[in-house]
């Protein structure tokens, strides 16, 4: 008779616009409980998003070749 509640999609569509896609959500043993005696817990949410070329790089290589 348990029902949980979650909500990542104001979270995940902030960070979306800047690529970041969400891959991993970990439960923790951290639980607390407010005045109304709802439960609520502590998740640690994993984020990543794909490498972009890097300038940085390509100016090395005109460095090394001079």
């Amino acid at each position: 008779g348990v029902e949980v509640q979650t909500d990542y999609v104001p979270l995940l569509n902030s960070l979306a616009v800047y690529g970041w896609q969400l891959t991993c959500v970990l439960p923790t043993p951290i639980l607390k409980t407010n005045r109304e005696g709802n439960l609520s817990t502590k998740q640690i949410v994993f984020l990543q998003r794909p490498s972009l070329p890097q300038k940085a790089k390509k100016k090395e290589s005109k460095v090394n070749n001079l």
